[in-house]
């Protein structure tokens, strides 16, 4: 080895013991008869090692040169320090852990020695350079010195043998990572009896990690300045800088593998993968001919790992100039993305952990992406989607990267003078900004829904930070409502995330309502036609006589000359912008376009939004909740911009609060918040004056439905439970319900009524009871005829405890007054007689008032004869003959005949639910005191005290059975048999039947008809006896009347549900209801039908046929309704559909249907059956019907 002239760097370490190195394994003087022997063996070589570089650090780069003329021999790194490195490099693994610790410190030791020897040659130097400039006469210097090849040699033998221990280092690390990964799963589920051992040897390995990393640690930091000394002076090391790839390609090897252990922020940290990504650019910085390998190495990393890509971007940004990153973009629009090759499987995973790289480097390096975008557009075409939707990505971080360049260009370029050069490149870089924007928007209709979720995303992030061009806020506002329609959830979601931010940052003003830009456009049109330059007024003027002389032309070209004219003149004021000299007159006409032009833009924007209701309410109605969630969120924001879209769409939001799903649930909670109670933008944390939220509560109020007003109370009932609104809002509230007239004090007692739900103290006091009184039930009420007021009065009532007899107390002196007042409107004594409206708008005070009666007065069934004998008095002791009067008197008294009948069957189970409990309170205590004297007595006692238990027991049970009985009587027989109503149902059955048509009123027929029906629902015999009565006036109803047969439909199903048996034989005429031609009663027989089948009230026979007719029916309300029936009966066990389907097609193939109809509907049917077995046997009985058919198109169908 001392004869060689160089240190080539071997294929592997074993390789050291041929030519032309000729090591041993060991030394001859190496003892090993046993094992303190061999371990004393061991710390020899060590400390030869160690002498060494101790002589390195005194000397250092002297111990290398020698005088002129003398043989360059290798004195320092001579045999016996590279047969001591040998050793012990080669049984590193097996060595004690002091031992390998001191190794790999000398080792280190040595390579910082010679890597600070080449940066500082000191006395060296300048003496080469004296004898240099001696020999050429002054011509050289500092570049001219050069090492010895001894020095070569050495550092050549260090950095490989460091590379030897990492490498060994990294791979057992590696190993042991694997290995733990395959034994955890196996000995996590074994016993802990163990676990002393276990703890001890914990602590034992927790040390030996800990040493392990320390090393770890020092070897990077070694080779990582040995990398750096290499880079920093290779014209020393090398004549000419010409570097040795073998050497210079040592620390790039390892830190390849140190590379493949960063798989984390901790893991990246022990495996030192910072000094890894330097050692390669200074590797790339100082040896560009090693470009293609590192290229091809990071690539096939980059195809292996996942976790490589960031750190590979990283390394794109640490080497200097863009070469690096180049290469690798050039390398990945060289991959073939076919799937033609064997290896699909590993193709699609290394595609896979290779284009996130795509977007991680256009993160830190856009200009570099943007300059070889052209080698990677062409895999937009290819068919891995991650690929496309990391192209995309990156597209994204390169436009919002050259937004914010060419912004701070501008700002500096103010003042340049080579304007015609900036000029050229803004509008290069425009031309390639709308490139960019038409491929993003392009890829939001990818065939992959992944991609087209990553356009919208990046079109999101682009909106968000500003960068979207004001040319493309409507374009990708038209894309993001189009996408709400996609099939794929997460495009939605993104699509209205989207729609979102350019809510929130729209160029326009604050507000986005419509109505005032449509009033600015049509003022400022109007006055740029009366001030049309006269060049162009003119040419308009001829043009419209011409056209007023030409009988052929219409009012439409009159118009659109009127429009050319204007357009013409815009067009001329723009033209004319850039001139400096303009008159004042051009100057205002110029500023009056400039407005039009913004107005009409922001109306634009507005009534995007405006059209897209369906697709809104589609979202918000949606079976995801992901849906519903951004949903919701898109309306909060909407309504604090003041677009019209939200206030309807959070009102339909309202009726969520009836979902299933908590998160929905929460999600409107969080809206009604925002919009009504809380700041904008605060996120609920701050609320506004207690003022602005009564004022919001009473509009939201005022504009609801039935169905609204009970979701409102719903969502305003769990804030009241959580203290969100304030107590003061109640008091704002009360004040407006005293003072207020119309319907805006009925609307502060309705939302009084709405929170007292949840908090009866807001009402349940005496002092408050008094403000009820007087402004739901007092003389305003009677004087305006106000039922609204009245009716939520009544409903604040229902929250009230029932009234205890007691005299001395002002709570019940004030009930009693209030129940006086209930009495009045339960009679109808201030309604007038000749007012039909008066009457309707009397039916709801007049129900929500029984039910205020039944709820607080002690003795509502005297209270309710009361009412039925003052009807009584009115009706038949009045001496009025107008047939009108008699007429609504008449339909009043049989309103409240019948709801009195159904409060009353429901106040007597009230009653017997209240017997029950007392009765069960009272057995468990006698129980517990039967047991604990079981325990005091003695045990000769027991089976006498079990004897009485069960005694006892008995008793109970058949007092719960009397009770039973008793309640049954009652409303079989009590209430409509033998009560006072029993005297008035001769007269409401003569009414109802209305044989002669005497009685032509339709509120006096609607009114009756609902009374009976209401009877009907308390006695079985009752109902039974009536029922033939009840389907003959169904089907006499008249046409014009679908109120009548709406009504009857939905007590038909309330019946079916109390007395299914009795209803059974009368289905098929509930079927034919389906047919009817009032699209209300179709869709109320529908619904009735549906709850009905869905609940087993009603056997599915044939006539479901009907149901599948309304697949096809023109209202599609019944046709979601129809869907919605199928998809139910499709998911039970007992698999009804296709039971049910020979019967449906024989009977749809009777029918006289287009052939179009009868393949929809077959076709949706169908669809639920999915077993091969019930497709078989359905053909079976198919094919049996065959003889039964009379007609081709029987056959056909």
């Amino acid at each position: 080895m001392s004869g060689s002239p160089t240190f080539p760097i071997p294929a592997s370490l074993q390789e050291l013991e041929s030519a032309p190195y000729n090591l041993l394994p060991y030394p001859n003087d190496f003892e090993d008869d046993d094992e303190a022997a061999r371990a004393e063996s061991f710390h020899k070589l060590i400390r030869v090692v160690e002498a060494g570089n101790r002589s390195l650090i005194s000397n250092g780069l002297g111990l290398f040169e020698v005088p002129d003329g003398e043989e360059d021999l290798d004195a320092w790194n001579d045999t016996e320090r590279i047969q001591a490195l040998y050793t012990l490099v080669r049984k590193s693994d097996s060595l004690a852990p002091a031992t390998r610790t001191r190794l790999v410190k000398a080792l280190c030791d040595a390579v910082h020695g010679l890597s600070e020897a080449l940066a500082n040659p000191g006395a060296v130097m300048a003496q080469t350079q004296q004898s240099n400039d001696g020999e050429e006469g002054g011509v050289g210097g500092a570049n001219s010195f050069v090492v010895s090849q001894s020095f070569r040699d050495a550092m050549a033998c260090h950095i490989y043998m460091l590379f030897t221990v990492m490498f060994l280092t990294e791979s057992k690390e590696k190993l042991g990572k694997s290995l733990n990964a395959g034994t955890s799963s196996s000995s996590s589920g074994r016993g802990g009896s163990k676990s002393k051992s276990k703890s001890s040897k914990s602590k034992g390995q927790n040390t030996e990690v800990e040493d392990l990393a320390a090393s770890r640690a020092a070897c990077a930091e070694a080779m990582h300045h040995a990398s750096l000394a290499m880079s920093e002076h290779k014209s020393r090391l090398w004549r000419r800088g010409v570097v040795d790839e073998a050497i210079v390609g040592l620390p790039c090897r390892i830190a390849y593998q140190m590379l493949e252990s960063s798989t984390g922020v901790i893991a990246r940290k022990a495996s030192s993968g910072d000094a890894a990504l330097q050692m390669i650019a200074a590797t790339v910085d100082s040896a560009p001919c090693l470009l293609n390998t590192v290229v091809a190495a990071l690539v096939d990393l980059l195809h292996t790992y996942d976790h490589i890509a960031p750190l590979v971007a990283e390394l794109c940004c640490i080497v200097n100039g863009q070469v690096l990153a180049t290469e690798l973009l050039r390398e990945i629009g060289r991959l073939d993305t076919t799937e033609g090759s064997n290896d699909t499987g590993n193709k699609a995973s290394g595609i896979k952990n290779i284009a996130p790289f795509i977007s991680e480097l256009a993160a830190v390096r856009p200009r570099v992406v943007l300059s070889n975008i052209s080698l990677l557009l062409p895999h937009l075409d290819s068919e891995p989607y991650i690929m496309r939707s990391a192209i995309v990505n990156s597209i994204g971080h390169i436009l919002v990267r050259e937004d914010q360049t060419l912004m701070e260009n501008k700002d500096d370029e103010e003042g340049s003078d080579e304007e015609s050069k900036d000029e050229r490149h803004v509008v290069n870089m425009a031309k390639t900004r709308t490139s960019l924007f038409d491929i993003l928007c392009d890829r939001t209709c990818d065939i992959t829904s992944f991609t087209r979720g990553a356009a919208l995303k990046v079109l999101n992030d682009l909106t968000e930070k500003q960068s979207l061009p004001l040319d493309r806020i409507m374009p990708v506002t038209a894309i993001a409502i189009d996408r709400l329609q996609d099939k794929a959830v997460m495009v939605r979601r993104y699509a209205m995330q989207l729609l979102t931010s350019l809510l929130e940052n729209n160029p326009f003003m604050g507000m986005l309502n419509p109505e005032p830009y449509r009033e600015k456009v049509r003022e400022l049109e109007a006055y740029l036609k009366c001030n049309i330059p006269e060049e162009i007024l003119k040419a308009r003027d001829t043009a419209l006589e011409e056209a007023k002389n030409d009988e052929s032309q219409g009012e439409r070209e009159l118009h659109e000359i009127e429009s050319a004219a204007l357009a013409a003149a815009i067009a001329d004021a723009e033209a004319k912008k850039e001139e400096e000299a303009l008159s004042e007159a051009e100057s205002t006409f110029l500023a009056k376009v400039r407005a039009l032009k913004f107005a009409s833009q922001a109306l634009a924007f507005t009534e995007l939004f405006e059209n897209s209701n369906a697709s809104f309410r589609t979202m918000l109605m949606s079976s995801n909740s992901s849906d519903v969630t951004e949903a919701l969120r898109f309306f909060v924001r909407a309504k604090h911009f003041g677009l019209p879209c939200a206030v309807t769409g959070t009102k339909k939001a309202l009726a969520l609060m009836w979902s299933n799903e908590t998160n929905i649930q929460e999600e409107v909670l969080r809206a009604f918040i925002e919009v009504f109670v809380a700041e904008p933008g605060t996120e609920g944390k701050e609320l506004l004056p207690e003022n602005q939220i009564a004022q919001n509560l009473l509009d939201l109020v005022c504009e609801a439905n039935v169905s609204e007003l009970a979701s409102i109370e719903e969502a305003l009932g769990r804030l009241v439970k959580k203290e969100i609104i304030p107590p003061d809002v109640f008091s704002v509230l009360w004040a407006i319900a005293s003072q207020a007239r119309g319907e805006l004090r009925a609307s502060a007692v309705l939302v009084i009524s709405m929170a007292a739900s949840a908090d009866p103290n807001i009402v349940d006091s005496a002092y408050r009871l008094q403000n009820l009184y007087d402004a739901g039930l007092g003389d305003h009420i009677e004087e305006n005829h106000d039922w609204k007021t009245a009716r939520s009065a009544a409903c604040a009532l229902q929250r009230v405890a029932r009234a205890k007899v007691d005299p001395s107390s002002a709570k019940y002196i004030i009930l009693d007054l209030i129940s006086e007042r209930l009495v009045a409107i339960a009679r109808g004594d201030w309604c007038d007689d000749a007012n039909v409206d008066d009457t309707n708008a009397w039916f709801c005070a007049a129900e929500q008032s029984i039910n205020a009666i039944f709820t607080i007065c002690p003795s509502p069934e005297k209270v309710s004869m009361e009412i039925l004998l003052g009807h009584q008095q009115v009706i038949f002791g009045c001496s009025d003959d107008s047939s009108t009067a008699s007429t609504l008197r008449l339909a009043r008294f049989f309103f409240v005949l019948g709801h009195i009948a159904l409060k009353l069957l429901m106040y007597t189970e009230v009653l017997s639910s209240s017997v029950r409990r007392a009765n069960a309170a009272k057995t468990v205590k006698k129980q517990e005191s039967a047991s604990t004297g079981a325990t005091e007595n003695s045990e000769s006692k027991e089976d006498e005290g079990d004897d009485a238990i069960e005694a006892e027991l008995g008793l109970a049970a058949q007092a719960e059975a009397e009770t039973e009985r008793k309640v049954a009587e009652i409303s079989e027989n009590e209430i409509v048999g033998r009560g006072i109503i029993s005297l008035f149902t001769p007269m409401l059955l003569r009414v109802v039947a209305n044989e002669n048509g005497t009685y032509s009123s339709p509120v006096l027929m609607q009114s009756a008809t609902l009374a009976l029906c209401k009877c009907m629902c308390i006695s079985k015999s009752f109902c039974e006896k009536h029922l033939s009565l009840l389907f003959s006036v169904l089907a006499k109803a008249p046409n014009d009347d679908q109120d009548l047969r709406a009504n009857i439909v939905v007590a038909l199903g309330d019946l079916a549900f109390r007395f299914p048996n009795e209803l059974e034989p009368y289905t098929p005429k509930i079927y034919a209801c389906l047919r009817d031609k009032s699209i209300r009663v179709r869709r109320h027989t529908l619904m009735v039908l549906t709850h009905l089948i869905l609940n087993d009230m009603v056997k599915v026979k044939g006539q479901v046929c009907e149901i599948a007719l309304c697949l096809q029916d023109n209202e599609s309300t019944i046709r979601d309704m129809a869907r919605l029936l199928f998809h139910e009966l499709s998911k039970r066990t007992n698999s009804p559909i296709y039971n049910l389907l020979p019967d449906i097609v024989s009977q749809l193939s009777q029918l006289d249907l287009k052939q179009e109809v009868f393949r929809e509907i077959m076709q949706f049917l169908l669809s639920f059956i999915k077993k091969d077995r019930q497709n078989e046997m359905l053909l079976e009985k198919l094919v049996l019907r065959f003889p039964k058919c009379t007609t081709i198109n029987q056959k056909a169908d």
